[in-house]
């Protein structure tokens, strides 16, 4: 993904030979020298493009700006190394900084571990010598093409975490936590993240054929807005706590949807769900809004079925949930269901993820089908616009966070100074309309990072900021217009 204002800048740089990437033998050479200053984040993967870009944007000379990722993929660990452009705490322009995003985990390692006063076990990336070249330049121009690749790791806590919600949130037991006092980490939200369905390109087709917005003899899927087909929300909450069980002498499945004259055996068709593991923002994201779980308690909320790792999916049966330690497995779950034939047809699924991704990304400038395609909930479109304009609330405010001072593991005061101003910044609309398009349909700045009246804001910063929003650091809450 590329940050376009920088793109012409960059291109030129290179044209004429003047770059001076901070490489690897670099890194280990200012780590020897004590002039290295490395910041390690841990948390949300879906927001790690995010952190990348405005670290790329924000605070790296060009010319120097590196990716790291840990494989081609880049799943698991990604850092970004460079001589800062701007003076941050007491550290001068020109200081050589390393920022390590650990993204395995998800949302739970960027809070559990901050809590434990230094004593959790936890890894990064680490760039040694061992490094090998990757795919992309040095200095990188796309955040989401490494120049080098790091296999290595090294035992290391956390600075700051990043969440999909507030920490506190994911100390529920429904969201894989124990009931951690969350009271001594320095929280706050930064953005908001789009959450959205996403089902197998075979069950979107079944579903615009019956909702009429292709031709009964279509074979292929019409990708456009207008035939954006929608699955009501109630649904999804049913089939996510175990309420819809596909094939089923009640006919509780995709029935319910589908009728038999677009399917003659949907009556028979299984309910594959691909969802993320406990720990995942997304998951926790996906139990407060299909369950209610664990804003509702004991006696408000649905039990939310958890599944395996080692579900096994198929075209006909009941309900099958499979759990996925990452977007990229729920993305490999639903191709998977996709390309599942046998004789009673085709195999249906679905999935949330943020919205930042993108079912047809391009990768070398060549596009991708990922065989999936996300679909309205209840009529509404899952996109930034549609959140914007209060008629899409499938969305929760991010935090960032790091341990307050006087803990074990708090943040040096240069530390500090960068994280607060990463915080501060990152999530602001003049940062987030620089970003790719891919990634600004998954986040909007929060209402509260703008002064004045809505209707007085220019449209520019309208279109990138949300107005409707929950109270803040408290996901359980309603959402409401409130700018």
């Amino acid at each position: 993904m590329k940050l376009r204002s920088t793109l012409i800048a960059l291109a030129c740089i290179a044209s004429v030979g003047a770059a001076h990437a901070l490489t690897p033998a670099q890194v280990v050479a200012a780590r020897a020298d004590g002039s290295l200053k490395e910041v390690r984040l841990a948390g949300a993967s879906a927001l790690r493009l995010l952190i990348g870009a405005y670290i790329q944007s924000d605070l790296a000379d060009p010319t120097t700006f590196d990716v790291f990722f840990d494989s081609a993929a880049g799943s698991n660990y990604r850092a970004y190394s460079f001589k800062t452009k701007v003076a941050i705490g007491s550290w001068p322009v020109g200081t050589p900084v390393v920022i390590y995003k650990r993204d395995a985990g998800g949302s739970a390692q960027g809070v559990t571990p901050l809590l434990n006063g230094g004593d959790a076990t936890q890894t990064h990336m680490l760039i040694d010598a061992s490094c090998t070249t990757g795919a992309g330049p040095s200095p990188a121009t796309d955040i989401q093409s490494a120049g080098f690749l790091c296999g290595n790791t090294v035992a290391a806590l956390a600075d700051a975490g990043f969440a999909d919600v507030e920490p506190a949130l994911l100390q529920a037991n429904i969201n894989g936590g124990t009931g951690l006092d969350t009271s001594g980490l320095d929280a706050a939200g930064f953005v908001q993240n789009i959450f959205a369905v996403g089902v197998n390109k075979k069950l979107y087709l079944a579903l615009q054929k019956a909702q009429g917005l292709v031709a009964p003899s279509a074979t292929t899927i019409d990708e456009s807005a207008a035939a954006q087909p929608s699955i009501p929300k109630t649904f999804i909450a049913g089939a996510l706590t175990g309420q819809l069980l596909g094939s089923s002498s009640n006919k509780k499945g995709w029935n319910l949807l589908i009728p038999a004259s677009v399917d003659a055996n949907v009556n028979s068709k299984r309910i594959n769900v691909c969802r993320r593991t406990p720990g995942s923002g997304t998951q926790a994201a996906s139990n407060l809004y299909f369950a209610n779980n664990p804003c509702g308690g004991s006696t408000n909320a649905f039990s939310v079925t958890a599944g395996t790792t080692t579900a096994s999916l198929a075209v006909t049966g009941s309900l099958t949930t499979l759990q996925n330690s990452s977007t990229g497995a729920v993305q490999t779950c639903l191709k998977t269901v996709d390309n599942l034939v046998d004789a009673a047809g085709d195999g249906y699924a679905f999935g949330v993820m943020g919205r930042e991704n993108n079912p047809l990304p391009s990768v070398n400038g060549v596009t991708q089908d990922l065989q999936y395609r996300f679909v309205k909930l209840s009529g509404a479109t899952p996109s930034r616009a549609g959140l914007i304009a209060g008629d899409y609330d499938f969305a929760v405010e991010a935090s960032m966070q790091w341990p307050k001072a006087g803990a074990a593991n708090a943040p040096s005061a240069n530390v500090l100074a960068l994280l607060t101003k990463m915080r501060a910044e990152m999530g602001k609309a003049s940062i987030l309309q620089g970003l790719d398009t891919d990634l600004q349909q998954g986040l909007a700045a929060l209402p509260s990072t703008v002064s004045g009246a809505w209707s007085d804001l220019d449209a520019t910063t309208k279109s990138y900021t949300s107005h409707t929003g929950r109270i803040s650091a408290n996901s359980c809450a309603f959402v409401r217009m409130s700018k």
